[in-house]
């Protein structure tokens, strides 16, 4: 099975700097491991880095409403918070970057779980394998509010 890598981190910062200036927010907040943090600052918005190298350093997982609670004026752009439509929006990202798929099936290294939902949104006759544990982006976390959706359209590897 081929494996899938592509500037994934960089189209999802275009989508999200998209819909942040639509809604006229001040910028975003993120827990990450570095790379979303680093792509979202390359579109020229004010973040809050949230991770090891960042702003700050997370003792613990944070929530959806912890981080909204925390931070009300700016746009959680957490991997695995993102509300449905930004996900649809930056799966037609990837399906425009991608184009056609030339496999029926793909491994793609995962973390949040988001990146491969998106894929398989954008290309749902695809057979998608979620990949964990390979480094620290694609830790595995319980906690991680995608890993129900991520097991429902995906084959699931590295959780042994």
């Amino acid at each position: 099975m081929t494996w899938l890598r592509f500037p994934a981190k960089a189209l999802r910062a275009q989508v999200i700097a998209r819909h942040i200036r639509r809604c006229g927010l001040r910028g975003a907040v993120v827990f990450s491991c570095g790379n979303a943090s680093r792509a979202l600052r390359k579109m020229d918005l004010y973040v809050v880095d949230i991770s090891r190298t960042g702003d700050l350093e997370p003792g613990r997982w944070w929530d959806a409403a912890e981080i909204r609670r925390a931070w009300p004026d700016l746009f959680d752009a957490t991997s695995g918070h993102l509300p449905a439509p930004v996900m649809a929006e930056i799966a037609r990202e990837f399906r425009e970057a991608l184009g056609d798929l030339p496999e029926p099936a793909y491994r793609v290294p995962t973390g949040s779980g988001e990146t491969v939902v998106c894929l398989a949104m954008a290309y749902p006759q695809i057979r998608w394998t979620a990949v964990y544990n390979l480094n620290e982006a694609t830790a595995y976390h319980p906690e991680a509010p995608l890993n129900d959706l991520v097991r429902a359209l995906c084959k699931v590897e590295g959780l042994e």
